[in-house]
């Protein structure tokens, strides 16, 4: 009977969404390294179904692990995972500028992947112990840690991308565990002033001539909206001069190293906004992506028939920019087909939070959907064009070994809540 009742709470439609999206993938791989001459090149699919082979091995495996194991070895596996970042810096290969592989046998694998994994699990378990709250400031200390030195790491490398998931998956694990929506927003919101801080900056030496006080006008409505918001709240007067002062900061910091960089640095930024600036050097690969995708219209050119990838003018196609060539091939259909997939797969991870009373469990489940989450919205607003390039991979779809079996592992986590449940 115990293991019968196991085999019911195994969560069967997170399992196929996600194998379905697999088998998406593979075709998209193959597609994405196939010419008409050669056939797919450097066999890259037939690498992928041996990582989906492994991740659904990954899978069944952590489901079967008791789930207090996570729990009990959340901090000795945080441990590991900084381990391998310091020896990813200390003795990793470089692939791009950015030193981040380290060979394990016959297996290059990517660390920062894998730290991922340590902080969703260490941040489950210290606020699964522990209440949190702008109140008292000292109860972040630790989570600032936990968040800091992997985050420090992972930028040295440099893997900004990999950075940006480590600190944006914090934020609903903070939410779940505790905080009101407006502390989150009060949390958020020196991020907020350093974009608007940042916007007429880059306007002004894109356009040749200062802008003046109209460049102002949007971080000045934020801030007099964040005050108002702040005297609405009534918060304690320390979290009240301490959101004003970080807001400050980041809005004159962003001033000062804006006036520090050099003409070349600064041409690289408007780049991201403006790609259209460098268009065969920085802007290259979103231009390309959105001419891939323009070029799909409803239906697509069909499987195989994708002229920018064919012929190599999208770059990384197969990993960080594997939407453009679903987009090109099956248009606005394929894509918004698998927009829903990957929205039934989120959306049934949060409700199954609805059924766990255990805590960890609980954030286990959020922390892992959300990585999921973020990695579809930034790779493709990235693809679109509406976001700087990152190098942030589309999970299920690109191309990579150490992404899948990171997939793996969090879908085993979240099925392994539901199971222990």
């Amino acid at each position: 009977m115990i293991e019968e009742n196991k085999f019911i709470k195994f969560d069967f439609p997170i399992f196929w969404t996600a194998l379905a999206l697999w088998v998406i993938g593979i075709f998209m791989v193959y597609s994405a390294t196939y010419t008409a001459e050669t056939g797919p090149l450097a066999g890259l699919y037939k690498q992928q179904i041996m990582w989906v082979i492994m991740a659904i091995c990954i899978i069944i495996t952590i489901v079967s692990i008791p789930g207090r194991f996570f729990s009990s070895f959340a901090y000795v596996l945080f441990s590991l995972s900084i381990i391998m970042l310091l020896l990813a810096i200390a003795i990793g290969s470089s692939a791009k500028g950015a030193e981040r592989w380290i060979a394990v046998g016959g297996f290059k694998m990517q660390p920062s992947e894998f730290a991922k994994i340590g902080l969703l699990l260490a941040l489950a378990r210290y606020l699964s112990d522990h209440e949190i709250s702008l109140e008292r400031i000292s109860t972040f200390i630790v989570p600032a840690l936990l968040i800091g030195i992997p985050f420090l790491l992972v930028l040295k490398q440099p893997d900004l991308g990999t950075a940006m998931v480590l600190g944006a998956m914090a934020i609903p694990l903070f939410y779940w565990a505790g905080l009101k929506l407006n502390e989150v927003a009060f949390l958020i919101s020196p991020a907020i002033s350093l974009v608007l801080s940042a916007v007429p900056l880059i306007m002004s030496f894109a356009n040749g001539k200062d802008i003046g006080f109209a460049g102002a006008i949007p971080w000045g409505v934020f801030f007099l909206l964040l005050i108002a918001a702040l005297y609405a709240a009534r918060p304690h007067l320390f979290i009240f001069a301490g959101v004003m002062f970080a807001n400050l900061f980041t809005a004159t910091i962003i001033t000062i190293v804006w006036r520090i960089l050099k003409d070349y640095q600064k041409m690289r930024i408007i780049s991201f906004v403006d790609p259209e600036r460098d268009a065969f050097g920085a802007g290259y690969q979103v231009i390309q992506s959105k001419v891939a995708i323009g070029s799909g219209f409803l239906f697509g050119k069909g499987y195989l028939h994708g002229t920018q990838s064919k012929l190599s003018f999208l770059p990384e196609q197969q990993t960080d920019f594997i939407f453009s060539v679903l987009g090109e091939q099956f248009g606005l259909i394929g894509c918004t087909l698998v927009i829903c997939l990957f929205f039934f797969l989120i959306a049934r991870g949060f409700y199954l939070t609805q059924s766990i009373r255990n805590r960890f469990g609980n954030l286990l489940i959020v922390g892992s959907v959300s990585i999921i989450a973020i990695h579809v919205f930034f790779n493709t607003s990235m693809a679109l064009g509406m976001m700087p390039v990152v190098g942030i991979p589309l999970p299920f779809l690109s191309y990579g070994g150490s992404f899948t079996l990171t997939l793996a592992i969090l879908l085993g986590l979240i099925l392994n809540a539901r199971k222990s449940e």
